[in-house]
């Protein structure tokens, strides 16, 4: 009795399996029985409404967000200055047309959402289209957009609308489902002027947005505001309106954007599931039949107990063989970690069970460390470690072999080379993806780099700065350096064409000089690095060799400061056509030197045009931040091309502020004159020559500034300003005419006469004779 005792207190693992065994045969059948009709419809009911659910919002947010780049994306087309002149131009000529025509053929070739782009011009009634030529309203093939346009419907619908659109051209048929979107210009319900049509495949919309949710238990649509089927997953009932359905009036009548109902239809139990877009003024709609999901659960139900009843038997007869076939090694288990483990032999009483517990608790916890050390610091660890192996600053080559043993880095025998690849366009990359997508780009190039070179070289890459991913190239004892030389461009030319297709990335790569061991690799490191500048030379995608810098030369200072004075005078003179010019000769110029000098010579030319700027009363507001601002900004571009288009909108930008500031001052110039003449145009003397004095610019410039200004000469508008002030002398007073041209300030009578003459047409006294008279006449008619 106490041998049994004893058996069961120590050896319950054994007395469990035994009766596991023999128990589950007994309940098993029973249970599935109870538990088959509720656990298993629950959760596949559950299951399945859920990912209908997540189908629905992948719908959602797929459409959501290719329709709406779609339509901002072609919003900025509808307003650019390319396609203004076919909305509002006339009489237009052949290269007008190729221009129109081939914008809208790249831009519907550009997405292929788009079936296709119509521009109209109501004034004289002409669509532009992306399929074909241009054509007259009474020619166009699409004549439902017309009459579609000529109604309010474009603004009740909303942004979206969907039709069915057939017609023919150039002998094809079309008859498809297409969604358009319509941008014009509109006042009081119509098209003031002219418009653009957008209209989106709805079948390849279908098939992106609502691909695989389908099936006799769930329906998928799209609906619009005003009930009409936009998707579906059964096709027949696409266009079709299902505002009379209660449940759509239900849905469409709710202010929730995303909500559940539960109803029935044709006598079944039905669940739907939507969520509304006001963006797009569409609403998502997942339809779930009960009856038929729970008709599988019934099959699952019958099928599974048959196949308990067959295994119940199996369990039967192997009960037996397995018992010992499993015990056997947990034994031997049990008898070792009693051997090893120090609480099991200060506490015998402990059973297997708790022992096993207990041992397992313990490794759960140490691996469970491990992994946390090993997630939290592996990494870094290895990218701290290589960073400090390019970096240089260590002098002991064992000692950093062994901390990249430590750090898991395997650098294979044989010669080394660093190459760096580096991120085109970072700045724009930054803007569109946070840091944590970055780290995954380059991560991606990392394995990218090494998958490739794996094939040939041991290739180990790290991120080293924000913009640049590190290659350790180990090449083969017995290759020779001709043959390196030639492969290595290959390799990197493969991962800049893979990066581009797979990451959608522009990546350029600099070589650096071989390195026959660890100590060569920082030397390695810094050519790369030097080597990388100069894809402000080469371009975007460019591929740099090491010995690119050694072949540059400096430029003769003589020849470089007197471009700069070239490209100086010109900002002067504000023409900005010989700018540009100057400006292109001079990074031509550029090229040839090395990277430093560069930098150096663009700074100072930024320096010079600063001053020039400021002495010209014309310092913009980057001007005015100071050198140290264009400094940074200068060395954030990428390309010469960059930095020239950059410098020249400087440029630009200042002669526009100086012509404004010119122009301003001449006005007031012109004013004061004027004003003067208006207050001494009694004074024989007053002349020209007294006029300009008063401007303060020299004769010439200022009778040509003053005819700008005032469309007349000086002269002129002195002669005619006395002879209107002669004129109302005339007629409100009494004085005879040759005072009256003293008055006005004539000297000479006989010349007061003939050039009044000349300017009315009639002799001083004929004028007064007749204007009184004329006042007379009217004064008489009156009464």
């Amino acid at each position: 009795m106490q041998r049994i005792k004893a058996f069961m207190l120590h050896k319950p693992l054994l007395i469990r399996i035994i009766l596991s065994y023999l128990l589950v045969g007994l309940v098993v059948i029973g249970a599935l029985t109870i538990i088959v009709t509720s656990r298993v419809s629950g959760q596949l009911t559950g299951e399945i409404t859920s990912s209908t659910d997540r189908a629905i919002e992948q719908s959602y947010n797929t459409a959501s967000v290719l329709l709406n780049s779609t339509y901002n994306h072609f919003a900025g087309l509808f307003t650019s200055t390319e396609l203004q002149p076919a909305f509002y131009g006339r009489n237009f000529s052949t290269p007008e047309l190729g221009r129109i025509g081939s914008k809208l053929y790249e831009a519907a070739s550009s997405n292929p959402l788009v079936h296709s782009v119509y521009l109209f011009n109501f004034q004289e009634k002409l669509v532009f289209s992306s399929l074909s030529t241009v054509r007259p309203f009474d020619e166009f093939y699409d004549r439902d957009l017309l009459k579609l346009l000529e109604s309010t419907e474009p603004y009740r619908s909303g942004i979206f609308i969907p039709r069915r659109a057939a017609f023919e051209l150039n002998g094809r048929a079309y008859d498809q489902h297409l969604i358009s979107i319509v941008y014009l210009q509109s006042r009081e319900d119509r098209v003031s002027s002219g418009a653009m049509v957008l209209n989106l495949d709805q079948r390849l919309l279908q098939n992106m947005v609502m691909n695989g949710t389908g099936s006799r238990s769930f329906q998928s649509m799209i609906i619009n505001r005003q009930g009409t089927v936009v998707s579906h997953s059964d096709s027949t009932q696409i266009n079709r309106n299902l505002s009379d359905e209660s449940y759509v009036e239900q849905i469409l009548g709710s202010r929730m954007g995303k909500g559940t109902l539960e109803l029935t239809r044709g006598g079944k139990d039905h669940r739907a599931f939507y969520i509304k877009s006001e963006s797009l003024g569409w609403t998502f709609i997942g339809l779930i039949n009960y009856e038929t999901l729970l008709g599988r659960v019934h099959e699952i139900k019958r099928f599974i107990l048959w196949v308990t009843a067959i295994l119940l038997g199996v369990v039967l007869l192997s009960a037996a063989f397995f018992t010992r076939m499993i015990y056997s090694p947990i034994h031997r288990l049990i008898t070792d970690v009693r051997r090893l483990h120090g609480e099991a032999r200060q506490r015998p009483s402990l059973s297997e069970l708790d022992m096993l517990s207990g041992a397992f608790s313990y490794l759960e916890q140490k691996v469970q460390d491990l992994q946390v050390r090993a997630a939290g610091y592996q990494s870094a660890r290895r990218r701290d470690t290589l960073r400090m192996l390019t970096a240089g600053g260590w002098t002991d080559a064992g000692e950093m072999a062994r901390k990249l043993q430590d750090a898991g880095i395997q650098l294979a025998e044989g010669p080394l080379q660093v190459c760096l690849l580096r991120l085109d366009a970072y700045g724009q990359l930054s803007a569109s993806y946070s840091t944590a997508d970055l780290a995954l780009l380059k991560y991606a190039l990392c394995n990218i780099a090494e998958e490739m070179g794996g094939s040939r070289w041991a290739v180990t890459a790290f991120e080293e700065a924000e913009d640049a991913v590190t290659l350790i190239v180990s090449s083969d004892l017995g290759e020779t350096e001709a043959s390196r030389e030639e492969a290595l461009p290959e390799l990197l030319q493969a991962i800049q064409q893979s990066a581009s297709h797979y990451l959608k990335l522009s990546v350029s790569a600099a070589i650096g000089t071989r390195a026959e061991d660890l100590a060569g690799i920082p030397a390695s490191w810094t050519s790369a690095y030097h080597a990388s500048r100069y894809r402000l030379v080469l371009g975007r995608g460019s591929m740099i060799p090491a010995g690119f810098e050694a072949a540059r030369e400096p430029l003769h200072d003589g020849y470089a400061s007197a471009m700069e004075k070239q490209v100086v005078d010109s900002i002067k003179l504000g023409d900005l056509a010989r700018t540009r010019a100057a400006v292109e000769e001079y990074t031509a110029l550029l090229q040839r030197a090395p990277y430093e000098e560069m930098m150096l010579l663009l700074t100072q030319l930024l320096i010079s045009t600063a001053r020039t700027a400021a002495a010209m009363g014309a310092a913009g507001e980057e001007f005015r931040l100071g050198i140290g601002y264009l400094g940074q900004r200068l060395y954030q571009w990428e390309t010469l091309a960059e930095i020239r288009e950059w410098y020249l909108d400087l440029c630009g930008r200042a002669v526009e502020q100086r012509d404004r500031e010119a122009s301003r001052k001449n006005r007031l110039i012109v004013d004061r004159i004027k004003a003067h003449i208006h207050k001494h145009y009694t004074d024989p003397t007053l002349t020209v020559e007294s006029l300009v004095e008063v401007g303060g610019l020299s004769t010439n410039y200022m009778r040509r500034v003053f005819k700008e200004i005032s469309g007349v000469s000086i002269n002129v508008y002195l002669s005619e300003y006395r002879f209107e002030k002669a004129k109302e002398l005339l007629l409100r007073t009494e004085f005879p005419a040759n005072r009256i041209g003293e008055m006005v300030g004539f000297e000479n009578t006989n010349y007061f006469y003939v050039s009044f003459k000349k300017y009315c047409g009639r002799t001083p006294d004929h004028f007064r004779k007749t204007q009184r008279g004329e006042g007379m006449d009217e004064a008489a008619g009156r009464n």
